[in-house]
Order: C-alpha cells, then sequence, then structure tokens
C-alpha cells in the first residue's frame, strides 16, 4: 500500500504530532522506533524495510547479530502497532489521516480514516497481547482450560472491580506506568538439563542458548550429554505456569493493560532491563530471576547432592527463621516481590516458588483481595498510598500435587 501521497506534508505533520503524544511520551524506544520507521516509509514506500535493518539502525544492535535469538525488533514493532491503534481511537479520533503497520510488515502507510462506520482501526484488548510460535501448546492448555474461567472474570467484571480495590491498586501501580509489560513463563527443560550437568547454567550462556558447549563442557559421560542436549532442546512450561498467565492474562485484559507472554528462552537483556516484566520460576527454571537476587533479603540457595532447595534469610527478624526448607510433595514456599527494573525504567514482579505448585500460588496470591488488602496493612498503607517496593514470603501446603492454602511467613518492605 502506498503512502497517501496527496498530502505528504500532511503525512510527515501527522507521524511527528503521533510521535508528541501522550502515547509515547514514556516510552522513548517506541517514540524513535515510530519516526524512524515513519520517516523511511515516506521517504520510499515502496522499499523492503528488514527486521535486522531495524535492530542495528534504531536498537544499536551489531550488523551481523541473530534475530532468531534476538527478538527485540519484533516484540517492539508489535507493541507499536497496539499502539497507534490506540492513538488513533482516542486520541486521534479525530485524525483525517491514520498511520498503520500491517501484519507481516515493519513499513508504515499513511492512509485516510475509513468513512464508514465500525471501519476505524480499533481493537478490543485481548486476553494475551502476544504469543511467541514456541507457547503453542501452552497456548492449546490455556484456550481449554482457561475458557470458562476467562468468560466467567469478564462477565462479572464491573462488579469484581469493585470488590478488588486493592487488587485493582497494585496491578495499576505496577503495570500501568506506559511501559510494555512481558510475562516470562519458566523453562521446564532447563532443569533436566542442570540436573544433568549437575549446575546452573550462568545466564550470559542462557541467553546465548550455549547449550551444546555447556553439555560438552561439563557432562563427560556421552548418554547422559545427549539426554541432557535432547532435553534442553524442547522449549516448554509447567501447566501452572500457563494456569497464571490464564489468570494474569484476564486481569491485565479487564484493567486495559497490554501483556506479551513469552518464554524465558526468548527474552533478551535489553528487554528484561528496560520494561516491565513478570518472572515465574525460581533462577534455576528462569535464569532472569537470578537479576534480582542481590538486591532481596529471602535468597534462592541449592544443593545438588541430594537435591534440596531453601530460601535464606539474610536479616532474620524475631520470630522468624533462618532458613525456610522446602519437603519434597509436602511444604513448599513462595517468594513474591515487588522491585524496579535494572534501569529503573519500569516494575518487575518476581513470583519464585521452591516448586512449580508453589509459584501458581504465587500468583493466586497477587490476584487475590485478601491477600492483597492484608500485606497493604502489614505495611502499614493508608488508603491511596502507594505500594513500596517488597517481599512476602509464602509457606505452601502440598496435597496431591495441588496447595489448597498458603499463609505469609515473612516479609520485608524496601526502604527507596
Amino acid at each position: 500500500m502506498r503512502v497517501h501521497t496527496s498530502a505528504p506534508a500532511e503525512a510527515g505533520e501527522l507521524l511527528h504530532r503521533v510521535a508528541s503524544s501522550s502515547h509515547f511520551q514514556k516510552s522513548k524506544r517506541l517514540r524513535e522506533l515510530l519516526l524512524y520507521l515513519g520517516d523511511r516509509a515516506l521517504k520510499d514506500p515502496e522499499c523492503t524495510l528488514r527486521e535486522q535493518e531495524i535492530g542495528v539502525d534504531v536498537l544499536g544492535r551489531p550488523h551481523d547479530y541473530d534475530t532468531s535469538h534476538d527478538t527485540l525488533v519484533r516484540v517492539l514493532v508489535s507493541n507499536l502497532r497496539k499502539k497507534l491503534q490506540e492513538y488513533f481511537a482516542g486520541e486521534g479520533a479525530e485524525e483525517a489521516l491514520i498511520i498503520e503497520i500491517p501484519k507481516g510488515s515493519y513499513l508504515p502507510v499513511f492512509r485516510p480514516r475509513p468513512q464508514e462506520p465500525g471501519e476505524e482501526p480499533v481493537e478490543a484488548p485481548p486476553r494475551w497481547r502476544s504469543l511467541h510460535p514456541r507457547l503453542a501448546t501452552a497456548a492449546m492448555v490455556l484456550a481449554a482450560a482457561g475458557a470458562l474461567a476467562a468468560a466467567a472474570f469478564t462477565i462479572g467484571s464491573v462488579s469484581h472491580h469493585s470488590r478488588q480495590p486493592a487488587v485493582e491498586a497494585f496491578w495499576t501501580q505496577l503495570f500501568g506506568n506506559g511501559q510494555s509489560t512481558y510475562l516470562v513463563l519458566s523453562d521446564v527443560s532447563l532443569i533436566e538439563f542442570e540436573m544433568i550437568m549437575g549446575g546452573a547454567v550462568p545466564l550470559s550462556e542462557y541467553e546465548a542458548h550455549e547449550f551444546d558447549r555447556l553439555a560438552e563442557q561439563r557432562i563427560a559421560n556421552p548418554v547422559q550429554r545427549t539426554l541432557a542436549k535432547n532435553f534442553v532442546s524442547r522449549v516448554t512450561t509447567a501447566v501452572s505456569d500457563v494456569q497464571v498467565a490464564r489468570d494474569f492474562g484476564v486481569l491485565a485484559s479487564d484493567r486495559g493493560l497490554p501483556l506479551t507472554i513469552i518464554s524465558a528462552r526468548d527474552l533478551s537483556s535489553s528487554v528484561a532491563s528496560s520494561m516491565n516484566t513478570i518472572l515465574l520460576g525460581s533462577w534455576r527454571a528462569n535464569p532472569w530471576v537470578g537479576l534480582f537476587e542481590g538486591e532481596l533479603n529471602f535468597r534462592t540457595e541449592y544443593q545438588e547432592t541430594p537435591a534440596a532447595m531453601q530460601f535464606v534469610n539474610r536479616s532474620p527478624l524475631p520470630g522468624e527463621e533462618a532458613g525456610y526448607r522446602a519437603e519434597w510433595r509436602r511444604t513448599g514456599y513462595c517468594r513474591v516481590a515487588f522491585l524496579a527494573n535494572p534501569m529503573r525504567t519500569g516494575n518487575v514482579l518476581l513470583i519464585s516458588g521452591s516448586d512449580v505448585i508453589s509459584t501458581e500460588a504465587g500468583g493466586r496470591f497477587v490476584a487475590s483481595e485478601d491477600s492483597m488488602a492484608g500485606l497493604r496493612r502489614k505495611l502499614g498503607l493508608k488508603a491511596g498510598q502507594l505500594l513500596p517496593h517488597f517481599e512476602v514470603l509464602l509457606r505452601t501446603q502440598i496435597v496431591n500435587s495441588t496447595v489448597p492454602w498458603f499463609e505469609v511467613v515473612a516479609y520485608r518492605k524496601h526502604e527507596k
């Protein structure tokens, strides 16, 4: 589709007007991407713009970077496409000319706004903002397991909100800041690989997908090495993570907050450092959690042989234990933490269980009005006060691979 050639000056003015709007004030990167793509489209509407070219020019990636590992361009263009739709449905509703980025393309087009009712480029917020192809199996589980629950939440959303002021305030504060939000599912295949290897995969090697090299260096037995490589070649997540994603997708959608669901293996350092993220799982199943372990009072500690895991309490208060050790299939723990991202441009929610079932309990905690209202009381907050950064440690009772109940055993408020 060609640029609206009858008014090129108007198209250029529109581009800068959109980039200066409130929709892009809190996202410098999306604004820069919009101006870059729009300028290319205005100069040469027939050009073929490739993902790698955008990564080099806008994100400063090296010329030979691997777009199959670094997916940030695709993620940002998807978010930009939604931002444009939001602008022309709201603040730019009176614009005669609109900007769109067609699916499958990186080049914007400028065209007159459709005059017929119902043809404006507006879409209701989806349950999941985007889904990586590797999560196709998870998507099917979500569709099957969550359809009725999602419908029930949606139908009752208006009255449900009125009964959940603490949850409403928490989610709005965390992710209603204009930044994109990524829900990062744990990498269950990684746990099997690490068990065979006898240790954790460092984050740098994890991001670079250096699994074959690690296997060759650290697994002497050729049979075990082959088994480890087979495990890690499949990207899988836990059903409990999918259930948390389903519930969080409903919460985000009902509040108009865009949410992108990806695997831990598809996250990048740039996104983890600068955007809002929800990280599910411990740092052994989601190495990105390791970015924040040094800031926390309740730190994850693993023992390889025999396999054991506990949360170490760095500074025990009266009545607290120095360590909280999980008992396989009996008692688990989950650390829920609200922090700033490394660049201090967004927020991070960590939900790290000693097992996948306890991680699900952490998801239930932040979606529960009783739990979040109780946390506000523990932190001494008055009505209307924002939540400070915090950590909460939950103890979970595990019965038949479910968590019938959980309780807060310790918490910390982080001073700014």
